[in-house]
């Protein structure tokens, strides 16, 4: 496999999801989301950066939200490409998709788990990433972009994975330029508009491998030393035998996701490492429900918190 065939996958991920035969309205919300970022990619970014001139990096760091931006990003790529070959005689087959790998860059700002370390290269491989990856703990965030940009001279823009709701979020735009002690170049953040529920339902409907961090109860994930799972996804004793327990609002997504043969209640997630299993268990941190079963966009971060 390669970019372009992952591109393509990821687009029939998104199709598939939009043409999904279910109303629910975390699904219907979750189509308008995809329908905005989709229009911002290929009406407003994609034809003043050309994706495939190296004008537009993507910043990645393992998360639930830079994952469901990059399956986003790759099928717009797709669907870019097709629109750019469409006069041709020729079907896409004969045409040479314009990329190798992905130009990406990686704050790596303080230690985090080994599962999202792990999970990250898998990620790399998966999606044919070319990783530039900050030196740990030795830049601040500005300074890391700005050796970014030293070492990718043609990159005028940057694809970031932030929503509304994240820390300094709200005032943000789609498309703008950076503060003025940043280095100079163009934020590109199309998943704003996101709700936690809209990103978990695409990701667990595309049936790619997330980070096993996830699974065990995180719900935003920061150093090793000031995250833990979220604490309103303990589980409670005897509460799911006592159909007490916490809702799953995804069981259609995961049931129906893309590429299942038949309904199960598998999601695929990445390994989830001894290390951080010790971590856990000297915490008194393990039985908590996924970070699925969370909705709530304002409890989101609720597990970034010192031991």
């Amino acid at each position: 496999m390669n970019l372009g065939e992952v591109s393509a996958h990821c687009y029939n991920i998104t199709t598939s999801y939009l043409s999904a035969n279910n109303d629910s309205a975390i699904i219907e919300s979750t189509k308008v989301a995809i329908r905005i970022t989709r229009n911002h990619f290929l009406q407003e970014i994609f034809p003043r950066w050309n994706p495939f001139s190296d004008q537009i990096s993507f910043s990645y760091n393992g998360g639930k939200d830079c994952q469901a931006l990059l399956i986003l990003y790759l099928s717009c790529l797709w669907e870019f490409f097709l629109s750019s070959i469409q006069v041709s005689q020729y079907p896409p087959e004969y045409h040479l998709f314009p990329l190798k790998s992905l130009p990406t860059v990686y704050i790596n700002q303080a230690e985090t788990f080994r599962t999202l370390e792990e999970s990250i290269e898998t990620t790399r491989s998966r999606y044919f990433l070319s990783v530039y990856e900050s030196p740990r703990n030795q830049t601040s965030m500005p300074e890391a972009f700005k050796n970014y940009l030293e070492h990718n001279t043609h990159t005028q823009a940057i694809v970031i994975g932030i929503r509304y709701t994240d820390p300094f979020g709200a005032d943000l735009k789609c498309v703008q330029k950076t503060d003025s002690d940043w280095p100079e170049f163009m934020r590109i953040q199309p998943l704003l508009h996101w709700s936690l529920s809209n990103v978990w339902s695409l990701l667990l409907y595309s049936n790619e491998e997330i980070c096993g961090l996830y699974e065990k109860g995180f719900t935003s994930v920061g150093s090793v030393n000031s995250t833990i799972p979220n604490p309103y996804l303990k589980r409670s004793p005897g509460a799911d035998r006592d159909n007490n327990g916490l809702k799953n609002h995804f069981e259609w997504e995961i049931r129906n996701a893309y590429g299942k043969e038949e309904p199960t209640d598998e999601v695929r997630v990445s390994a989830f490492s001894s290390s951080d299993a010790k971590i856990l268990q000297e915490a008194g941190t393990l039985n908590y429900y996924p970070g699925w079963f969370l909705i709530d966009d304002s409890l989101e971060r609720a597990g970034r918190a010192r031991r």
